[in-house]
């Protein structure tokens, strides 16, 4: 499995009259509509890569369990974005750290949905190297109604959504929980064409205490589900 670029657009592709679609930086969710409490902060489609690739490498030394849980579809995407391709928003608030992602390469949504639900609803990581070396993560994902659109979803479109809560517990007992949330969705629109749109909220992570502290969560489901709305809404209905 390969993300690949969904579209390839030229000047001489559209019928005269019809504007060729949106770029992706037209695309992501203004200012604006942020949660109250969150700020943008300076976030480049480079450092997301970057920022992602780090992760995708440290994770490959883990264990998971089910080991067919082991997710996929972040890898395949990272390859595949660059400034040509993408534009991300990003914010920070007092709860958590808020990333916006849209871009003409595909994420397989499939792969996540995999990952995240049925058997793969509750995973366990082992870090073997590191400095985290040692500790278990347990991950609980939870599937949330996508919201509905006009007419609903057209061919080959698909949207998830999972609220996921995270508890770490450390080789010395302590432990640490966070909870976040994560929106794919798959559109092709004649606004914008073939496009990956996802969005991430991610809490902060509580001190490492026994018993653990409860985390705070950066948003309710709710307000999570109707910000990626306006998300989808920015790209379907520009």
């Amino acid at each position: 499995m390969a993300a690949t670029l969904a579209v390839a657009i030229t000047s001489c592709s559209e019928p005269a009259g019809v504007a060729p679609p949106s770029s992706p930086a037209d695309l992501v969710l203004p200012v604006s509509d942020l949660p109250p409490g969150f700020a943008p902060e300076s976030l480049s489609v480079d450092d997301l890569v970057a920022g992602n690739q780090a992760g995708i490498d440290a994770a490959r030394t883990t264990r998971v369990t089910p080991e067919f849980c082991r997710p996929t579809a972040d890898e395949a995407l990272n390859r595949e974005l660059s400034a040509d391709n993408a534009a991300v928003l990003g914010a920070r608030g007092a709860a958590g750290v808020l990333v916006e992602l849209v871009t003409t390469a595909a994420r397989d949504i499939d792969a996540d949905r995999l990952t995240t639900t049925g058997r793969c609803a509750r995973t366990t990581t082992e870090i073997t190297t590191g400095n985290l070396a040692g500790s278990s993560v347990v991950t609980q994902y939870t599937e949330l109604s996508p919201p509905e659109l006009p007419g609903g979803l057209r061919a080959a479109e698909q949207m998830l959504l999972t609220r996921s809560e995270v508890t770490t517990t450390l080789p010395d007992g302590g432990v640490r929980r966070q909870i976040g949330y994560a929106g794919y969705a798959a559109l092709d629109r004649p606004s914008s064409g073939a496009v990956t749109l996802q969005l991430t909220v991610s809490g902060a992570t509580t001190p490492a205490t026994t018993p653990p502290t409860d985390p705070v969560e950066p948003l309710t489901s709710a307000a999570f589900t109707d910000l990626f709305a306006l998300a989808v809404e920015r790209v379907v209905e520009p």
